[in-house]
Formats: structure tokens, C-alpha cells, sequence
């Protein structure tokens, strides 16, 4: 088998790219300049190296921070489509991982959601790559800026330590972040008691934390699911409070427990199922000072 450099390279793994000759083969001719940008990044194809050969396309994705925008290369077989996302329209990031399958989504003013699947093994270039966008699309503002205020962890339950520890790490790198609300999972199906019992309805538990720049949840990556199938997903959607336009609320159409709360940003509109009750009055309470 002959050697490429880009096959002897190849990996599970996310790689920064510094020089052109680091693009991969697909790419080249696509106009991006590692030099010019502030980050660029190349996400593998979810292939085994065994079966991957320096003939193949082994990039799926090349990603690159510039100076305005967030441009988004997606391989298409042997082609590619590109997706442009300027800063100021961008009205969410949500990133989500469960076990290996990590998924990071781009939502714009136009109502477009540019989806990123990586392999989790090293989520730290899409960390990188999401607090980069948070500084960009937002910028900081100018002044001393509040200081942290100490809370006790939300009691969520043994089932969820998962959403905990992921609040935990959000304030250890945030101190400025406050929570507002937490909500346990709770069973919300309807029909009678052996439906219930063998195909239950879950609406997950979440935590609902926020600074004056910005609104985040923590929550499963699925929040309303049916079965008994214990969750391994942890996801984290973050709002720039400047960008939200308004918001709106109704029931769900068949679990009278829970609300469909929307938050609408331009041509955007982001639904999040909430706990009806206090779960979904500290949201309302919260978008309202928005």
C-alpha cells in the first residue's frame, strides 16, 4: 500500500491545522488559510484505520474560526458543500456527547442548524472550538465583572451525578455563572398503569444556569424519551441573551406535565421541553430579563 502523509496521520482524533500543507487533500482548493485564521480544525471520517486506505477522503469535516465568520466544510463522497456562519448570527451552540458519539450543533439567526459529529475520544479541540465562538459571537463586557455567587450542587438524584459533575465543571471554569433552577427526571406518560409500566415516558432532569451574557442548560441530549433505556448523554445548550427576541409557551401535545418552551431569535426558534410548573416559570422568569 502506498504512504500519504494525510493516511499516516489519520485518526480518531480532532487535529489542529497550522499550514496548508496540513489540509486535507479534499480541501485544498476550498480558499482556507490556516495562517489568516484563528483556528482551523480537521474532524476524522468514524472509520477504523484498518479500513481506511490513502486513497479515501478521511475527513469529514474542516472546520475554520476567521475573522467574521465560522466556515463549516462537510464531506459529500468526493465533494464537499460549505456552510458561511458570521458571528453575530449565531443564536445557540449545543454540544452533546454520549459515550463516543459527540454531536456539536450551530444554530443561526436563518433558522439553520449546522450539525458537527465527532468522535468524543478527545472532545478537547470542540471545547477549544466553542469557547473561541462564545468570545466571538458576544463579545465581553467592558468592567469589573460580578462575582461569583456559591451555591449547594443540585440534588438531581443518584441516577444523574452525570448532569452534576458537568455542573461542576461548567462553574470551575465559570465562576460567573449562577444556577436558577434544577429539575429531577420525572415519569410523564399517560394511559393506563401496565402501558406506563412497560413503555414508561421520561422527561430527564436538567439544570438551568445563567450570567448576564448568556443562558445555559444542562440536560440529556434526548430530554423526552420512552423506554427504559438508562442515559449516557450529556448535553449543554448555550443562548446569548443579546440575541434572544422573544419567547413563547405551550403545553405539550400529549403529556399534560410538560411545557414546550421557545426561545426565538430572528428566523430561529429553539423548543425546550420543561418540567410545567417551577422548571418552566424559572425559564419564562429568566427569558423575561432577557
Amino acid at each position: 500500500m502506498r504512504r500519504t502523509a494525510e493516511f499516516d496521520a489519520f485518526g480518531p482524533w480532532i487535529d489542529e491545522v497550522h499550514t496548508t500543507a496540513e489540509l486535507p487533500r479534499l480541501y485544498r482548493d476550498a480558499g482556507i488559510d490556516p495562517a489568516a485564521s484563528r483556528l482551523v480544525l480537521k474532524v476524522p471520517r468514524a472509520i477504523e484505520r484498518r479500513d481506511a486506505n490513502p486513497d479515501m477522503h478521511l475527513y469529514d469535516f474542516l472546520i475554520a474560526v476567521g475573522t467574521s465568520q465560522l466556515t463549516v466544510l462537510r464531506r459529500r463522497d468526493d465533494w464537499y458543500e460549505r456552510a458561511r456562519l458570521p458571528f453575530a448570527q449565531i443564536t445557540a451552540i449545543e454540544d452533546s456527547v454520549s459515550l463516543l458519539d459527540g454531536r456539536l450543533t450551530v444554530h443561526t439567526a436563518d433558522g439553520a442548524a449546522t450539525l458537527i459529529s465527532y468522535n468524543a475520544l478527545d472532545p478537547a479541540p470542540i471545547t477549544m472550538l466553542t469557547r473561541l465562538l462564545r468570545k466571538l459571537y458576544l463579545p465581553w463586557r467592558a468592567g469589573i465583572p460580578a462575582p461569583p455567587v456559591a451555591s449547594p450542587p443540585p440534588d438531581l438524584g443518584g441516577g444523574d451525578m452525570g448532569l452534576v459533575t458537568a455542573y461542576r465543571q461548567v462553574l470551575a471554569t465559570e465562576p460567573g455563572m449562577r444556577l436558577i433552577s434544577a429539575a429531577r427526571r420525572a415519569a410523564v406518560g399517560r394511559g393506563n398503569r401496565v402501558s406506563r409500566l412497560l413503555r414508561p415516558v421520561t422527561l430527564h432532569a436538567s439544570i438551568l444556569l445563567a450570567d448576564d451574557r448568556e443562558i445555559q442548560l444542562l440536560h440529556r441530549r434526548d430530554r423526552l424519551v420512552q423506554g427504559r433505556d438508562k442515559p449516557h448523554s450529556i448535553a449543554r445548550t448555550v443562548v446569548p441573551r443579546a440575541g434572544i427576541a422573544g419567547f413563547r409557551v405551550r403545553p405539550h401535545d400529549t403529556h399534560p406535565q410538560v411545557d414546550i418552551v421557545t426561545i426565538c431569535s430572528a428566523d430561529a426558534a429553539l423548543d425546550f421541553p420543561t418540567h410545567a410548573g417551577a422548571e418552566t416559570d424559572a425559564l419564562l422568569a429568566l427569558l423575561s430579563t432577557a
